[in-house]
């Protein structure tokens, strides 16, 4: 088993020879033989023990026994203990998810503090038995690695060892461990995989657990394989000025991979898997509009792309009593001008405005239904939602669009179209070039 164990810290480069490391040691044989081993391989080990206080007497004496061979062997220890009670109480949080939550927390306070790694007791038939939990749970697209050899200053040398080995080299070598009860509490869906369904396997098809670690390998080069090539398929894309990030359909469909893709897209988002596969079947179905939110985040199906933003909040307004006055953030620029300045090639973001033509003071708002304006070219008036379609405004930007309206009517639709009532003209008295400056 240590030729396997160094072997395994070779291959995956989990660190350096003589490298002094945290290991976390419940006081179970897995990690008491972990201990044990990496000793035997000559690395200064720190211990780090976590009473999570569940199990009463048993924990203080799984306490007391993992000090006492520190000390014998005079191991550096350290313990901490954790309320996660009164944190799962607290939080309606599961037990066993609050558990390693403050497991996980106090760990990267010691790897912060120094030595830089922490070794876990993770083993070959656990990551088999993540690997069911995973496929009942829903395990996404992360999942098929299972349980891997490295995750940030946490890694796992007996990652490639099965229990058996384990326990053969505890026998071996005189190791002695206490057994914690709960293992075989079937309550746990991890202990029912253990306990129920692996041996059920392992009777249909002896040797099973051996194929499936193979299998467990394989899938986690390809899982591997797969998110190298999403994150190549992203690679050109970032969030614009607005926050938002546009990927076209073609992207996300090019590489046969549509679910890694978007997966990619939209991690650390919150979208849960089914919701991603919702997504997908609306671009599949072209189901132009669609809108998917998940808290502070969305992503809409847009007409060729898939525009991924933030949910928009209240919009703001302002009021312009006059010519150069108006808050520091207007997303406008308005100026006395002439009619020898109007520029016809300035572009849409530019209006010229006959001062004559209009009331102050004037509004700058957001549009709404209902909204219309006669715009320069066009008999009669428009909705400007009529508009925003026509210039194939995106979806997501309609709702960030503004208007500028005094006391009767709608004067400019913000960098599109202005209102043919208030278009300057060279006979024009006064002209207000007005500049939108917003997104």
């Amino acid at each position: 088993m240590l030729d396997r164990i160094r072997e395994t810290i070779l291959q995956q480069e989990l660190t350096i020879e003589r490298e002094p490391l945290w290991v976390a040691v419940s006081g179970g044989v897995d990690s008491m033989v972990l201990l044990h081993a990496l000793r035997a391989l000559e690395y200064p080990c720190h211990v780090a023990h976590v009473d999570h206080g569940l199990r009463g007497a048993d924990s203080d004496a799984d306490l007391a026994f993992v000090r006492d061979h520190c000390k014998e062997h005079d191991i550096p220890f350290h313990a901490h203990k954790v309320d996660v009670k009164g944190e799962a109480e607290a939080s309606s949080r599961s037990v066993q998810m609050v558990a390693r939550e403050l497991r996980y927390a106090w760990f990267r306070e010691l790897v912060a503090a120094g030595p830089a790694k922490l070794c876990l007791a993770h083993h070959a038939d656990d990551a088999v038995e993540s690997m069911f939990m995973g496929l009942m749970q829903g395990m996404g697209t992360k999942g098929w690695r299972s349980i891997p050899y490295r995750s940030g200053p946490f890694i796992r040398p007996m990652r490639d060892v099965d229990c058996a080995g384990v326990l053969a080299y505890a026998e071996a070598h005189g190791v002695t461990w206490r057994e914690d009860a709960s293992n075989a509490n079937t309550a746990y869906l991890r202990n029912r995989v253990r306990h129920e369904l692996l041996p059920l396997l392992s009777q249909w098809r002896p040797g099973v657990q051996r194929n499936l670690r193979r299998n467990l390998d394989l899938l986690a080069e390809m899982q591997g394989f797969a998110e190298r090539t999403a994150l190549a398929a992203l690679d050109t894309y970032a969030p614009g000025a607005d926050g938002s990030m546009r990927i076209p359909f073609e992207v996300i469909n090019r590489d046969g991979i549509p679910k890694f893709v978007l997966d990619q897209a939209l991690r650390g988002k919150g979208f849960h898997p089914d919701r991603i596969a919702q997504i997908l079947h609306a671009i599949d179905r072209q189901h132009t509009g669609s809108l998917f939110v998940n808290g502070e985040h969305q992503v809409l199906v847009d007409r060729s792309e898939l525009v991924i933003g933030k949910v928009a909040g209240v919009l703001p307004s302002w009021t312009i009593e006059a010519v150069g006055e108006g808050s520091a953030d207007l997303p406008m620029i308005m100026e006395a001008s002439t009619s020898s300045m109007i520029d016809p090639t300035a572009g849409p973001t530019v209006a010229w405005i006959d001062r004559d033509k209009i009331k102050f003071p004037l509004t700058l708002r957001p549009w709404k239904d209902g909204d219309r304006l006669r715009p320069v070219g066009v008999d009669g008036s428009k909705l400007v939602s009529d508009i925003l379609i026509d210039a194939k405004v995106p979806r997501d930007r309609k709702q960030h669009t503004y208007v500028l309206a005094d006391a009767e009517r709608i004067i400019w639709l913000c960098g599109l179209r202005l209102s043919a009532d208030v278009r300057a003209s060279a006979s024009s008295t006064v002209v207000l070039q007005c500049s939108w400056i917003g997104s």
